[in-house]
């Protein structure tokens, strides 16, 4: 792969809402540039529409006081958002996932071989991406590949663990904060650092990122036990079938320990809501958006603390609206 040639140019300076445009359209235009081999793949992504929400929280980290953020904040948050959609084409390819994003899913319209391929080459035009940034591109290049390496560390925990009914609390947030909350840091701490963000602030603004990430995973499983799969636009009700123990699950077991000796089937689903598994599990998420809103009130930057907080609140409801994410 060559270095990246962007079509489209991109200003030094842009305002923050430009900037979401501007992000969606350099991955349109790096997608529907792929080699010929790979574009049929890319250009199928491209009728799939995210919420972009690692982007949003890297540009927003950002943003100076005046709502503007550079062109390499926006290089960036492309980049986040690639390596976003690498691992949920893999994670397709490993739970056999049908659709994605309310379409059919890489693997199983073109092949699990092609699937891991195109994950891959995604993985590759990510860092392609990160090469084109100014300073301070080294230490941005180092925390990003070290978040990849968190998450993969993460699914393999994940992995590792299924049909486990033995696990605890402690084992499942340990994995969620490698698999889910990594990339959530490296989008807000890596914005904070390609704004000029003193240290104070990187440390802050990263901490929010894997509060935020800790939410995200949370909620997301909550998703399996009240969403249907229309509504979450991905398979739902699969990760006990999958033998995946998540939250909602843990929670009801603490409630009757008897439940570990229980198949991992569907019909574990009514003990879950009967014993409050979903209800306990969203408690402990708002135990961390108490944490996200402390960190959010002590920002200077009063416009980039209230963007910040509104996709926060929209995370928060995403149980009563449609799938977020």
């Amino acid at each position: 792969m060559t270095n990246v040639t962007f079509n489209k140019h991109i200003p030094d300076r842009v305002d923050i809402t430009s900037a979401h445009l501007q992000c969606s359209e350099v991955i349109h235009d790096l997608f529907k540039n792929t080699p010929g081999a790979i574009r049929p793949l890319t250009t199928h992504l491209l009728s799939a529409h995210g919420k972009g929400v690692r982007a949003k929280l890297l540009l927003h980290s950002s943003m100076d006081s005046d709502g503007m953020v550079t062109g390499d904040a926006v290089r960036a948050a492309a980049a986040v958002e690639i390596v976003h959609l690498a691992t949920l084409i893999h994670d397709d390819v490993i739970d056999e996932a049908d659709t994605r994003r309310g379409i059919q899913s890489i693997q199983s319209k073109f092949g699990k071989k092609e699937a891991v391929l195109c994950g891959d080459y995604l993985f590759c035009l990510a860092f392609n991406v990160t090469s084109n940034l100014a300073e301070p591109y080294a230490k941005f290049a180092q925390k990003f590949t070290s978040a990849i390496s968190r998450v993969c560390l993460g699914e393999l925990r994940q992995f590792s663990n299924n049909h486990n009914t033995d696990i605890g609390i402690y084992d499942y947030l340990r994995t969620i904060r490698g698999k889910t909350a990594a990339l959530f840091h490296i989008a807000t701490y890596g914005g904070a650092l390609i704004g000029g963000a003193p240290e104070k602030k990187l440390l802050a603004l990263g901490r929010f990122g894997i509060y935020f990430g800790m939410i995200f995973q949370i909620v997301d499983d909550c998703k399996d036990y009240v969403l249907e799969s229309s509504q979450a636009k991905k398979p739902t009700q699969s990760d006990i079938c999958s033998g995946v123990i998540n939250l909602p699950l843990l929670m009801a077991y603490l409630k009757e320990p008897a439940l570990r000796n229980a198949p991992l089937t569907i019909n574990l689903l009514q003990d879950v809501r009967r014993l409050g598994g979903v209800d306990y599990a969203y408690e402990l998420a708002k135990k961390y958006e108490v944490k996200s809103q402390r960190i959010l009130s002590q920002l200077e930057n009063k416009k980039q603390a209230e963007e910040l907080t509104s996709v926060l609140s929209q995370l928060m409801g995403a149980l009563k609206v449609e799938s977020y994410g």
